[in-house]
């Protein structure tokens, strides 16, 4: 359909209106499912949690398992009814061209009425109108991070279904993998009778498989198996397009909520436009969501032309020239200017000298039809943006600059230049640290010193401290790490939770105790892990002069190390830049105190062990999460102290050679957080180091308590099995 330029804004008004139909066009009252119809399935989640609660387990699996798969169903009815009635109006609009340019807007609405039918009567016929109305944004988190199973972990422990509280325990630990004690259960399931390997399958896997795809492909390169990673990374491609189709998809057929209409009211082209930029703006945010590997919160950049990247040079070691001359055009399209990238495709022409069906392969028509449209997409939003006062956020680093109108160009720019100017005169607006706490008090350990403070670490309560360990306690330490944490809590010598390219283990202060008493640790040094945290709990209440008894939050000793011949072209994170009791938002530079963040988390330190690796400094950064404000060369005995708020955005570079291990520490002020397994510890050496044994059990009363936000409040044991609790760790 061709479109002129003085149409373009009646287009963007108009071309949406069908959302707007979408949502009045099943608004009915009735609550509940009749003749088999889709019930809601927020309601049937809010009944769940209430037989939770009242301990009606029965009832409460029932309901939840209806809410999961009722979500499931009506997701999947609306990607069929969007596809059923993609075509629905097309003869409508094909008379456009040839109308009344007077009558042109009739007959976009005539177009837009046939759709909003087509789709009223196909999702009728699947969900009751209750079921179609939209649901709460506190609902949508609840699911988006998946706390259903950690309601139904603990449900189905208690009706003595073990391998279905298993199977619920891991799909909730996958989005979830720094759940320190839902990894903790997950082990402890393992070992229960009954219980077997094939019990511990992600139940939502199937939104997941691109990253199973990604992870098996960077293997398949790892071992220099070229055809293989080919067909991986294909794959990968493909089903990154699938997922950004569904989430697309989604996006049109999910029922919105109006926005009231203000006193001053706009006209009706004007709040057509809101919707309809609205709608663009969603299908956009899918390259966020999809390229978001689940538990993590920020996205990795540039994940399709990064694919890309890879297939090209998979195909070219591979021997497939052709291919890899059609993937490298493909990349083209959104990097036209990379000198990388024109070099290669030099490369691969002068190779393919006398193919010439070869040399002038085009790119993929699907990457094509997806550059193309995603272009169309971000002239609207950006024309939203420069004339009608909307707010878009581009999750594309590839997006070029003429898509952006030269107006918004013009107040980037003087932005950008008071920006440089503020940075020249050592401008910088400083954080308000409301948590109470105020560095610069006493440092009362003898040896140990003040390296960096706020000016020198360009922030609001952030100290090094250097000198908290000795070298032979270091050495001892490392020792302890290189013995016990490859069978510490969980991570067992894995992958990352952070990063592919990394393996990472863990100790806790109870499980380094449990394995002295097993004679393969010395008592020693279980003892010193201890007593180091006591010297750092005594430097971070003094030097952050804290305004209340300060109690352990949790200890951990970690080492990250990186996994030879998969660093190369490596552009990720150790661990992604977070704030540890908050959730942080860049766009917004909002940082969310809820749950599955640790909001009860008042102070944080890491204390390092080494420096014999490559990498692995950590860093401060500004709430948007790429200014780096400040970074730390990690060293034998070095601290970093800060406070755990969102004044405190921090990360860790790659660690591209060698191990780097850390013991990382977090503390509050709420006693009802402390550390009950480091409490335990002490309770065990001062029985005189006696073993005491105990069975698994559930802390199920805790887990009632705290299901919403996954953290377990209560470590009471009992004599049938040791307990399975529910907190994360964010570093």
């Amino acid at each position: 359909m061709a479109l002129h330029s003085n149409t373009v804004p009646v287009y963007v008004a108009s071309l949406f209106i069908l959302n707007c139909v979408f949502i009045t066009a099943g608004s009915g009252l009735s609550s509940e499912s009749s003749s088999g119809l889709l019930a809601p399935y927020d309601e049937l989640y809010y009944r769940g949690v209430r037989a939770y609660f009242r301990e009606d387990w029965e009832r409460a699996a029932e309901f939840l398992e209806k809410s999961i798969s009722t979500r499931d169903m009506l997701l999947r009815t609306r990607r069929k009814c969007h596809d059923e009635c993609l075509t629905a109006g097309d003869d409508k609009v094909s008379k456009l061209d040839t109308a009344d340019a007077t009558l042109w807007d009739l007959g976009i609405l005539d177009w837009i009425q046939v759709q909003a039918e087509c789709v009223r009567f196909c999702v009728g016929r699947s969900a009751s109108p209750a079921a179609l109305l939209p649901v709460s944004s506190d609902i949508e988190y609840e699911f988006g991070t998946r706390n259903p199973y950690n309601y139904l972990q603990v449900t189905y422990y208690r009706l003595d279904k073990m391998d279905k509280a298993a199977s619920a325990a891991h799909t909730f630990f996958v989005a979830n993998p720094s759940h320190l004690e839902m990894r903790n259960n997950i082990e402890k399931y393992r070992r229960m009778i009954g219980v077997k390997d094939e019990s511990f399958q992600d139940r939502e896997r199937e939104q997941e498989q691109h990253w199973e795809m990604y992870d098996a492909a960077v293997l398949a390169e790892s071992s220099s198996d070229w055809v293989k990673a080919v067909k991986k990374w294909k794959d990968c491609v493909n089903e990154t397009l699938k997922q950004t189709e569904e989430c697309r998809a989604q996006c049109e057929m999910a029922p919105r909520v109006l926005p009231e209409e203000p006193e001053n009211a706009r006209g009706v082209y004007e709040r057509a436009a809101d919707l309809s930029l609205s709608l663009l703006s969603c299908k956009q945010t899918c390259v966020t969501l999809v390229s978001t590997r689940p538990g993590r919160v920020s996205a990795l950049e540039d994940f399709l032309p990064l694919q890309l990247e890879h297939l090209h040079i998979a195909q070219f070691k591979a021997g497939d020239l052709k291919g890899a001359v059609e993937t490298l055009r493909s990349l083209l399209l959104f990097y036209p200017t990379d000198s990388d990238s024109l070099n290669n495709m030099e490369l691969y022409s002068q190779t393919l000298e006398g193919d010439t069906e070869a040399q002038e392969t085009g790119p993929m028509p699907k990457i094509a039809k997806y550059v193309s449209r995603a272009l169309q997409e971000k002239r609207l939003l950006y024309f939203g943006m420069a004339n009608l006062d909307f707010k878009f956020s581009d999750p594309d680093l590839w997006t070029p600059e003429d898509v952006v109108p030269e107006s918004l160009r013009e107040t980037w720019r003087a932005e950008k230049e008071q920006l440089h100017e503020k940075l020249k005169q050592g401008q910088k607006v400083e954080e308000v640290d409301d948590s109470g706490f105020y560095a610069g008090g006493p440092i009362p350990v003898v040896g140990v010193t003040i390296t960096m403070d706020d000016q020198g670490l360009n922030g609001t309560n952030r100290a090094v401290l250097d000198g908290v360990l000795s070298q032979s306690e270091c050495d001892r330490l490392m020792q302890l790490a290189t013995v016990a944490a490859s069978v510490g809590d969980g991570y067992r010598g894995r992958r990352s939770p952070h990063t592919p390219h990394e393996k990472f283990e863990g100790l806790t202060v109870l499980r380094a105790l449990k394995l002295s008493q097993d004679g393969l640790v010395k008592q020693s040094d279980a003892k010193l892990l201890h007593e180091i945290g006591e010297t750092v709990k005594v430097l971070m209440d003094s030097y952050f002069r804290s305004h209340s008894p300060l109690y352990f939050a949790y200890t951990h000793l970690v080492c990250r190390s990186a996994i030879p011949g998969q660093q190369e072209g490596r552009s990720d994170l150790s661990h992604p830049v977070h704030v540890d009791n908050c959730i942080l938002e860049p766009e917004t530079r909002q940082c969310w105190r809820e749950a599955p963040a640790f909001t009860h988390r008042d102070l944080s330190a890491v204390l390092y062990m080494n420096d014999n690796f490559e990498g692995g400094d950590f860093f401060f950064t500004d709430r948007d999460t790429k200014t780096v404000t400040a970074k730390v060369k990690p060293s034998c005995g070095r601290l970093v102290g800060f406070t755990s708020g969102p004044v405190n955005p921090h990360g860790v570079t790659a660690v591209t050679k060698g191990r780097r291990c850390a013991l990382a520490l977090w503390f509050t002020t709420e006693k009802h957080h402390r550390d009950m397994e480091r409490e335990e510890a002490e309770a065990l050496w001062a029985a005189d180091g006696q073993i005491v044994v105990k069975e698994e059990k559930v802390d199920t009363e805790s887990a009632l308590k705290s299901a919403r936000s996954g953290r377990s409040q209560g470590k009471e044991r009992s004599k049938e099995r040791e307990r399975v609790t529910g907190r994360r760790d964010e570093l």
